[in-house]
């Protein structure tokens, strides 16, 4: 059978799925023994040449044509690299990258996973008890993400659950539920479906109950039971990782209570807990109850928010990251479509967070492409962080609804601070954790909306440390830009302390 011009859309048809719907600039060519069909990229990778394989043996099974697709280098300059087929790919999947789960990435999971800045993957995937702290898009979730995959390659039971679902709740049938979840995953993975099954029903029946001391009188029952079924699944076959995915979205006065509960279960149990969540947001022990996890003796803690305290190795970091993205998209790197100074303006506007760059690159190459760039200027990304300041804003009534007034309060403080008084972007706060308002300037870092330049500096006297924080890059670039305000740091790089010694001293009240 000869290739014909209908036949070889259907076959790109095929390959376009596999890429997501993007399809590659084709030619169809002959030679001798028939035509075949020329595929282009700009540097194939492994992927593109694994798709290639995948279809061209199923062909050659079903239509009886060998080798009909080839994929070539391109060599031919394009005359705008931000309109090409690879770079439409790359910003579909930075968009798929930016919500980390489970399912994340699939197969190829290992192929675009790029370490932490603190290379936390050893530990994470150790037999302890670990909580991940970061901020929105620090790599929490792509953490635990790992530890799933490492631990379901080694043979190890997994169970999975996004905090998500129970968002804002405080009641104790919420802990019910959770270890609703944590049964049916066991259930899927053992032989001991029969008593696994009888203890799940209880459970969906503690679930639904509208008394909630009634529903923990029930739960405190059951533990017990359920300690015993865990401690002979655990015997019995391979050590449980249990994987709590933002931890930080519950009541917080629920936290510490389900934690207990949990930890109770597995405590010596041959089951590890793997939590992750934004360290302002969560408590995990109750002081005066004297229940939950206690670090570091219940489990230890592993913060990803180094950011712009470390930039060059924040800057290597997301460029890693982006450039895993590109060579899977068929491209040679970021830096193909990137300028020097626009990646610079990315880690910083970003504040070196992988989510929030990863965001901003697929924004700022929208925008350059509509306003007829070819490659990614820091115009098209001071542009998209100004956008994107807006869904941060948005954030303070997800995470901080009781304080919603007194945090709105303190940024425009803020901003009128930076913007209109000083006209500086960066400042100094005395560190004192008993005060209010410094306790209040660490919620806006956990959203993204100030960012830590330096963790500790002194300026004055012995005694009384400063923290150096940025205001976000969208409060006063790009759409909204304050040209007068001076930008420091102007590049990611180790500041100096006479620079520190030299910012504006904010008083939070």
């Amino acid at each position: 059978m000869t290739l014909d011009e209908k036949t070889a859309a259907q076959v790109m048809a095929q390959f376009s799925a596999k890429l997501g719907g993007v399809e590659p600039e084709w030619t169809m060519r002959k030679r001798p023994d028939g035509s075949f069909i020329e595929v282009e990229f700009i540097e194939p990778s492994e992927r593109i040449y694994k798709i290639t394989n995948e279809i061209n043996a199923r062909l050659s099974q079903e239509i009886g044509i060998e080798s009909t697709i080839t994929v070539k280098r391109r060599t031919k300059k394009p005359l705008n690299r931000l309109r090409l087929p690879e770079t439409s790919l790359l910003q579909k999947i930075l968009s798929e990258s930016l919500t980390i789960d489970q399912y994340s990435f699939e197969e190829d999971f290992e192929t675009r996973y790029i370490p932490s800045v603190s290379n936390f993957e050893q530990t994470v995937t150790a037999k302890a008890n670990h909580v991940v702290f970061g901020r929105r898009g620090a790599g929490k979730s792509s953490l635990l993400a790992y530890g799933l995959h490492t631990s379901r390659r080694a043979g190890y039971l997994t169970c999975w659950i996004s905090m998500q679902l129970y968002a804002g709740r405080s009641d104790r049938m919420v802990i019910a539920a959770v270890l609703g979840e944590l049964l049916v995953a066991m259930e899927e993975q053992t032989s001991f479906a029969t008593e696994i099954n009888v203890l799940i029903k209880k459970l969906d029946r503690i679930s639904v109950l509208d008394n909630e001391e009634s529903a923990g009188s029930e739960l405190d029952r059951l533990l017990p039971q359920m300690k015993r079924l865990l401690s002979s699944i655990a015997k019995s076959t391979r050590p449980l990782f249990i994987y709590l995915d933002d931890m930080h979205v519950l009541n917080e006065s629920l936290q510490p209570t389900l934690l207990g509960k949990i930890y109770a279960l597995t405590r010596a149990n041959n089951c590890y807990l793997k939590i992750s969540g934004i360290e302002q947001l969560t408590k995990l022990w109750n002081a005066s109850g004297k229940f939950g996890l206690e670090a570091p003796h219940d489990a230890q803690l592993l913060r990803l928010d180094y950011n712009l305290t470390m930039p060059d190795r924040s800057l290597e970091h997301i460029k890693s990251i982006l450039d895993a993205h590109a060579v899977y998209c068929g491209l040679p790197g970021i830096s193909y479509l990137v300028e020097a100074d626009a990646l610079n303006r990315l880690v910083l506007a970003a504040a070196a967070v992988p989510r929030d760059a990863l965001a901003l690159t697929s924004a700022g190459l929208t925008k350059a492409t509509l306003t007829q760039k070819k490659s990614l200027t820091v115009t098209s990304i001071n542009a998209a962080a100004s956008e994107a300041v807006e869904g941060k804003l948005q954030d303070i009534e997800k995470d901080a609804s009781v304080e919603f007034g007194a945090v709105s309060s303190l940024l425009e403080k803020i901003k009128i601070f930076c913007i209109t008084t000083k006209r500086k972007n960066a400042f100094l706060v005395r560190i004192q954790n008993s005060n209010s308002g410094y306790l209040m300037i660490q919620k806006l870092i956990a959203l993204r909306l100030v960012h830590v330049l330096h963790e500790g500096t002194t300026p004055y006297k012995a005694g009384e440390r400063f923290i150096a924080l940025m205001l976000d890059f969208g409060f006063y670039t790009g759409i909204r830009a304050a040209t007068s305000v001076d930008l420091f740091p102007d590049r990611p790089r180790q500041l100096l302390a006479a620079e520190l010694r030299k910012l504006p001293v904010f008083v939070p009240s």
